[in-house]
């Protein structure tokens, strides 16, 4: 796909954000911020469920910007996509935002993958989606 991409996160912290192992390559959690756009907030109280859906394809986009940066991406599939929500107690539909992050995938992807989406109390920078992948390379 010859869209445009945002530039691919830097590492926060004492962690790397692309790893080979074999045929396999693990991305760490890419959150929903790059040069222009900023996804903060709890969904649904911060947070539409449209945006977090937003949020979610921002994440892809920066996954596929980070294997773009490390590999050749015509040579990956993506096997695993866990998703995280920064959600109100009571929320209930997490899958309707990690849409956002699988639906992107299939842009540049042929397979789909396994995925789980889990609502959690809080993220890194108070952003509404966190999501980590794992590819198998050919």
């Amino acid at each position: 796909m010859n869209e445009e991409l945002p530039l691919p996160p830097k590492a926060i912290g004492n962690y790397v954000t692309y790893k080979k192992s074999g045929n396999l390559i693990f991305t760490s959690g890419h959150v929903p911020i790059s040069d222009n756009k900023k996804y903060i907030g709890k969904v649904p109280n911060d947070i539409t469920i449209d945006d977090a859906y937003l949020a979610a394809a921002l994440c892809a986009e920066l996954t596929i910007s980070t294997l773009k940066a490390n590999t050749d991406i015509n040579k990956l599939q993506p096997l695993n996509v866990v998703g995280f929500v920064n959600a109100d107690e009571t929320f209930e539909d997490h899958a309707k935002v990690l849409n956002g992050f699988t639906d992107t995938l299939t842009n540049y992807f042929t397979e789909k993958a396994t995925r789980s989406a889990v609502g959690v109390k809080s993220l890194p920078l108070n952003v509404c989606v966190e999501v980590q992948c794992i590819f198998s390379y050919e």
